[in-house]
């Protein structure tokens, strides 16, 4: 064990964005190479290659202790913003340029509308419970011309799945912060990022600790609807359990939904913080 640790973590290039699985959840940026972001950790990641300014391979996620094998995705936690120095706050709208995450042959594209839900592949664990991945990130605008100079910003999970794609093996992280610098043109240097990365965004990110305990208390709460404990996972963007007696529970965007048995179809119940309130969570 000591020594698949010691190999996740021979790591080339910044920033090393490093996991343990450790007491039935994922621990953040082990090797400190984040900075503070409110309560959230942001990896900056700065494209500084002369001949291919708005592309970076070079950053990657390290794990280590993921001792259940299985596949290590990452999940799209936000739409992708924009650091705007005259009204001094991320945008989240209005602007052009769009994220593209490559590994190996998956890419996903998250743009101001788009994006949120994505799960991309990071490795699978059939050997080892360590692991080092580097995809790669393009910033570019939506006709793929050239991106502004300046800050953007995505939120992104950690989380690991069994062979199927299915069940859950590794509980997602808390959500994280990939902040890339651009400055291709000498117009945003490091004092302009350092001020970017003072303001945090207002955005609201799942809690999906907090969504499993809500889940279990409908579960206590309401036995003729959830007859029995379940286990969570992803259904087509949905954070949700489902039921031997068809009804499936679960929450996406910030609200919650049953479908299936006495509910019929997809069905909006309002927003998950007023179950949050209701639940005494």
């Amino acid at each position: 064990m000591l020594l698949g640790n010691t190999a996740a973590f021979a790591h080339e290039g910044e920033p090393n964005m490093a996991f343990i699985w450790r007491d039935g959840k994922i621990v953040v940026d082990t090797m400190r190479q984040g900075r503070a972001l409110g309560d959230h950790t942001a990896f900056v990641i700065n494209f500084t290659d002369s001949l291919t300014p708005y592309r970076m391979g070079d950053a990657g996620f390290t794990g280590s202790g993921f001792d259940q094998g299985g596949i290590i995705s990452y999940q799209i936690e936000s739409t992708l913003l924009k650091w705007s120095e005259t009204e001094s706050l991320w945008l989240q709208e209005g602007f052009d340029e769009q994220l593209v995450i490559s590994r190996l042959s998956v890419e996903n594209t998250v743009t101001d509308k788009t994006g949120t839900g994505l799960q991309g592949f990071i490795t699978n664990l059939t050997t080892s419970s360590s692991f080092e991945a580097h995809p790669v990130f393009k910033i570019q605008k939506t006709d793929e011309s050239l991106p502004d100079d300046g800050a953007y910003m995505v939120f992104i999970n950690i989380l690991g799945f069994d062979e199927t794609g299915e069940a859950i093996l590794y509980k997602p992280s808390v959500p994280f912060a990939l902040t890339f610098h651009i400055n291709a043109q000498a117009g945003f240097d490091k004092l302009a990022l350092s001020a970017a990365l003072k303001v945090v965004p207002e955005i609201e990110l799942n809690d999906y600790n907090r969504m499993d305990a809500l889940f279990d208390w409908a579960e206590s709460q309401f036995i003729e609807l959830f007859p029995h404990t379940a286990d969570s996972r992803f259904l087509f963007g949905y954070y949700a359990r489902c039921y031997n007696n068809s009804v499936c529970l679960g929450s996406k965007d910030g609200k919650i939904y049953t479908t299936g048995g006495v509910f019929g179809g997809i069905t909006e119940h309002g927003p998950i913080n007023a179950f949050y309130e209701s639940a005494g969570l």
